[in-house]
């Protein structure tokens, strides 16, 4: 009976989480028209455009590279719905799809790694995990990190599968997993560099184990090769196609910036780590992402990783895997982010993006460990420690800035944000309040863990599950729902260039592009038929190109909006944009 009772409790959890998901989702999703992000959320979505057909190569190459794999996805999505809105929150709701299979996969992964707890506390893990701020906020939002969480745990898994037993079959999946994501995004290259590891050490203790002998070694030995020729292979087709991407779509901007997401512009950064300035560098930035951990998960991703490595050190390969892929992709984020304490971007000194996808599995076992092997208060203090320390070396790195971190990007550090005002940065009072913050939840944790040891209650994990919910309800609100009425005005700029074109206007769209953010991400998206030409605009003599039929758009708060109504004797206004044209029988330029 009570095991019944345990799956039946285990059932009711695992409904209620995905009714939370579907509901965090669906909350904001009608208020949402388009990118938050700019240009990141467009590059992938132009990677699928080109796929189909369509032509966002002028628009696309005012930004840097982005990978495809993202793009693979939404493809379907962009060829099924032919109203940009519509297409985008279509992918919303995919994203909410992998998010909700990953809740299942997490299930799976503590079932392999947690043997000893009950379907209970394994399925509130697993919630936990999902309910993670960060991994709530790019499911509402195209970036290609909402597929990365979902990835991440796919590869995690697989990897799992074939540590337990190895097979041909495995062995591919594990393969094609790991360079799905690193076509996803080139930064998780420390994830593919993990499998590889991986899987040639378990050939290596699995050889050593039997002497070299028998037929099982051969077996062994083939579904290693096979695995690692695979994961090559796909390296280098992914590396091809990368070329092949940048060609067409990055290759017409006025300046190359592809170096800025490409391997081309950190080569430079890795011979520097052999310096003393390089190391410098890289030690100061260390300081901020130490910090971002141990703040984002609550301190629980240091026990997470105590505890992966004490097992890790007795030979356990399921946890060794999760370690080297968590350390490999840390470092990846580290050397990439190197000299970031002297930028005056303040989300590239803390930054979560590029390695977030790995701490809800870090958390995860973390707060197992918290919960069922004891010591709790010595493992809570020594992480309370970690992060006054690190936040200590922050902070004198902030007040030793000449920028003084003016540039915030709060939406990219989503972790360290609940304090971030982006109109009144102060990232000293950030730190220390999110340090405060976290130090406060580490008690109420530490709190509940006491409580439950005395009454081996496990929905106690459900006031966890309930702050996580809060914290993504800020997040989302914070940096997505409060900005999609300048979307929504950007939507309609594209819809007005379309009632033009139907009352027969048909000169060519022209940005006149003078830097800043690209909001013409979302014009070009919902007028995918279109090709807008774009006018990078370094002095006033950019004027002297455009057409007396051109329908140009330049940005409302632009200088040229008081020289352009002497050319063209139209204007319409709204979002980021004036549109300029003339009316039959207007002037001629």
């Amino acid at each position: 009976m009570a095991r019944l009772g345990c799956e039946a409790g285990a059932i009711w959890i695992k409904v209620l989480v995905v009714i939370l998901l579907v509901c965090l989702c669906f909350y904001g999703l009608q208020g949402i028209y388009g990118f938050s992000l700019f240009p990141d959320e467009f590059g992938y979505w132009a990677s699928a455009a080109s796929l189909l057909g369509y032509d966002f190569s002028n628009v696309s190459a005012i930004g840097s590279f982005y990978s495809f794999g993202y793009s693979l996805v939404l493809s379907p999505v962009l060829l099924i719905f032919e109203d940009s809105i519509a297409a985008y929150r279509a992918a919303v709701i995919i994203n909410l799809v992998f998010q909700c299979l990953s809740f299942f996969i997490l299930i799976c992964i503590s079932d392999k790694l947690f043997e000893d707890a009950d379907k209970i506390f394994k399925a509130l893990l697993a919630g936990a995990c999902v309910l993670y701020p960060s991994w709530v906020f790019y499911t509402q939002m195209t970036m290609s990190e909402s597929l990365l969480f979902f990835m991440y745990t796919v590869v995690v898994y697989v990897m799992l599968c074939y540590l337990e037993r190895p097979s041909l079959i495995r062995g591919v999946l594990l393969a094609f997993a790991a360079v799905y994501i690193y076509s996803v995004h080139m930064r998780t290259v420390g994830i593919v560099a993990t499998v590889f590891i991986v899987v040639v050490a378990d050939a290596f203790f699995r050889f050593k184990k039997s002497g070299g002998n028998g037929e099982s070694s051969g077996r062994h030995g083939l579904i290693t090769l096979s695995t690692v020729v695979l994961l090559a292979a796909g390296f280098i087709v992914c590396l091809i196609i990368k070329d092949h991407v940048i060609d067409v779509l990055y290759s017409s901007g006025q300046m190359d910036r592809t170096y800025v997401n490409d391997y081309s512009g950190q080569v430079s950064k890795l011979g520097s780590l052999f310096s003393l300035k390089g190391m410098d560098d890289f030690l100061k930035s260390l300081c901020g992402k130490i910090l971002y951990l141990g703040c984002a998960s609550f301190g629980t991703a240091y026990i997470g990783i105590y505890y992966l490595t004490k097992r890790a050190l007795k030979i356990d390969l399921k946890a060794l895997s999760i370690l080297i892929a968590s350390f490999m992709q840390f470092m990846v984020m580290c050397i990439y982010l190197s000299g970031s304490s002297g930028w005056d971007r303040f989300d590239l000194f803390l930054h979560g993006r590029y390695f977030d996808f790995c701490i809800p599995i870090l958390m995860m076992t973390g707060i197992y460990d918290l919960f069922q092997n004891g010591d709790h208060y010595r493992k809570i203090i020594i992480s309370a420690l970690i992060i006054a320390a690190s936040a200590l070396f922050s902070c004198l790195l902030v007040i030793a800035n000449s920028t003084g971190f003016s540039d915030p990007h709060g939406m990219l550090m989503i972790g360290m944000s609940y304090f971030l005002d982006d109109e009144d940065v102060k990232p000293l009072e950030t730190i220390i309040f999110n340090v405060m913050f976290s130090l406060l939840i580490m008690c109420i944790i530490l709190l509940i863990v006491s409580i439950y040891i005395k009454q081996a209650n496990v929905y106690l994990l459900c006031f966890i599950h309930l702050l996580l919910i809060v914290l993504s309800y800020h997040a989302c609100n914070h940096f997505i729902y409060a900005c999609q009425t300048y979307i929504y005005g950007d939507i309609q700029v594209a819809d007005e260039i379309s009632d033009l074109r139907i009352a027969g206007y048909e000169g060519d769209i022209v940005l006149l592009y003078e830097g800043g953010l690209e909001y013409i991400d979302t014009v070009q998206l919902r007028l995918r038929y279109e090709h807008i030409n774009v006018v990078y605009v370094d002095n006033l003599d950019a004027l002297s190109s455009l057409k007396e039929d051109d329908l140009v758009l330049v940005d409302y708060r632009s200088a040229l909006n008081e020289q352009l109504p002497g050319t063209y004797n139209s204007s319409w206004e709204s979002g980021h944009f004036e549109l300029y044209y003339n009316d039959v029988g207007g002037t001629d330029l």
